[in-house]
C-alpha cells in the first residue's frame, strides 16, 4: 500500500474533500504532514480529545498582533480567553438570539423582494452573504464599511486640507487586521456617545480594566470577520445540498417542523469550517503517534463529522439523524460563540425559502467552490426561484 498524503490545494480537492479525509482516517488517521508542517487529524475521537485537552494551545496562531500576547478570544489560552469571551457572551445567549429572529426574518424578507425580479438569482451574493452581515453590523453598532468607503470614492475632496488621521492605537507595520482602521474610528465615535451595542459593551468592559483598548479593536474585528463568513458559507452550502438531494429535500418541505434536525444535519455534512489548528504544549500520545512540544496538530472537523465510529451511513445526508452530536461549531472551551445565532438565521432563511418558492431549482450545475483546508465554501449559487 503507498503512503498516504494530504495535498489540500488542488481544484479537485476543493471540489470535494472527503474521500481524502476517508483515506486519511482509514489509513493514517493521525497523519505527519511534511508539505504542512503538522499533524493532520481525522478520527472524531482524537479530534474531540485535542479541543477540549487544556495540553493542547490555541494561541500563537493568526489573527493576532504579537506572538505569546493574544488579543482575541479564538487565540488565548484560559484565563484570558474567558475573560475575553465573557464581555460578549450574553449578547449570542439563546434568550438574546430569539430577540432577534423577527429582525432576522425581516431581513430575509427584504433580500428576498429585492432578489425576486430575477428568474436566476445568486444565493450567495444575494442572500447567504447580505443576511449575516447586516445581522453583525446591526450587533456591533457600526455602519457597513464597503457603503462608507464606496460613497467617499465618489464624494469628491471637498477641499485640499490634510486628511483626518483616525484615532485609536498605534499598530506596528504589518500587524493590522482586515477592517481595522474602519473599525478604530467607529469605536471613536462610541466613545463620545455610546450605544447599547456589542462595541458599547466592549467599551464598558474596557472601563471596568477587564479589557486593554488593543482587546476592544480585536474583539470588534473578529466578530465582524467571524460573524459573518463561515455563516454565509453555512446558508449556500446548506441550499446546495438540500437541492442536489430531492428526496431529503422533499421530506423537508411535507415537514417544516423538521427544520431543526436539518440544520443540524447540514452542519454535519459539510461545514465550512474544515480544520481547527492546536499547538501541544507537552508531548502527548494520540493513537500510535506522539505529537511533541511545540509540534502543531490540524484538527479536520470536516473529517470527524464523517467519521463511521460515531455516524451511521456518514456520507450520506439524513435530516432527520439522531443522534447527531456533530463538531461543525468545534468543541470545548473554543466552541462557536455565535453558534446560536448562526442556527437561528440558517433555520430562518431555509424555512422562508422553502415556504415561498416551493419549486426552487439549481440553475446550472457547475459549481466552484473556494477556500482552503480552513474555511471552504461555494463561490457561488445560482439558482431558480419559483
Amino acid at each position: 500500500m503507498s503512503p498516504v498524503t494530504f495535498v489540500p490545494t488542488t481544484p479537485e480537492w476543493l471540489a470535494d474533500p472527503f474521500p481524502s479525509y476517508r483515506e486519511l482516517r482509514e489509513q493514517d488517521p493521525v497523519h505527519w504532514s511534511e508539505a504542512l508542517g503538522l499533524w493532520v487529524l481525522t478520527r472524531y475521537e482524537d479530534v474531540s480529545l485535542v479541543l477540549k485537552d487544556e495540553r493542547f494551545s490555541a494561541a500563537n496562531r493568526p489573527p493576532q498582533r504579537r506572538l505569546n500576547r493574544p488579543t482575541t478570544m479564538v487565540t488565548a489560552d484560559p484565563p484570558d480567553h474567558g475573560r475575553l469571551r465573557k464581555s460578549v457572551r450574553y449578547r449570542f445567549s439563546l434568550s438574546a438570539v430569539n430577540a432577534l429572529r423577527p429582525r432576522i426574518q425581516e431581513i430575509i424578507d427584504q433580500l428576498i423582494e429585492a432578489a425576486q425580479p430575477a428568474t436566476e438569482v445568486d444565493l450567495v451574493s444575494q442572500l447567504a452573504k447580505p443576511l449575516p452581515r447586516t445581522i453583525m453590523l446591526e450587533l456591533l453598532g457600526v455602519p457597513d464599511p464597503e457603503l462608507v468607503q464606496a460613497k467617499i470614492r465618489s464624494t469628491p475632496p471637498a477641499s485640499k486640507a490634510e486628511p483626518k488621521k483616525p484615532k485609536g492605537i498605534p499598530l506596528a507595520p504589518g500587524t493590522a487586521m482586515p477592517g481595522e482602521s474602519f473599525f478604530q474610528e467607529a469605536i471613536e465615535q462610541h466613545r463620545e456617545e455610546l450605544e447599547d451595542d456589542l462595541i458599547g459593551v466592549l467599551l464598558e468592559a474596557e472601563t471596568g480594566h477587564r479589557l486593554t483598548p488593543e482587546e476592544v479593536l480585536d474583539t470588534a474585528v473578529i466578530l465582524y470577520g467571524a460573524g459573518q463568513e463561515t455563516t454565509a458559507k453555512m446558508i449556500a452550502g446548506a441550499f446546495y445540498h438540500l437541492l442536489s438531494n430531492p428526496a431529503q429535500l422533499e421530506k423537508l418541505r411535507r415537514d417544516p417542523s423538521l427544520i431543526e434536525s436539518a440544520t443540524e444535519e447540514l452542519l454535519r455534512f459539510d461545514a465550512p469550517a474544515q480544520a481547527i489548528t492546536r499547538r501541544a504544549m507537552d508531548d502527548i500520545s494520540i493513537g500510535e503517534q506522539t505529537i511533541r512540544k511545540g509540534e502543531k496538530a490540524l484538527c479536520i472537523l470536516a473529517a470527524a463529522d464523517r467519521d463511521p465510529e460515531v455516524f451511521s451511513d456518514p456520507e450520506a445526508l439524513n435530516i432527520v439523524r439522531d443522534p447527531n452530536p456533530h463538531l461543525a461549531f468545534g468543541t470545548g472551551i473554543h466552541a462557536c460563540l455565535g453558534a446560536t445565532l448562526a442556527r437561528a438565521e440558517i433555520q430562518t432563511v431555509i424555512s422562508t425559502i422553502l415556504a415561498r418558492f416551493p419549486r426552487i431549482e439549481l440553475a446550472t450545475d457547475d459549481i466552484t467552490w473556494e477556500g482552503s483546508f480552513i474555511i471552504r465554501g461555494l463561490a457561488s449559487l445560482p439558482v431558480v426561484l419559483r
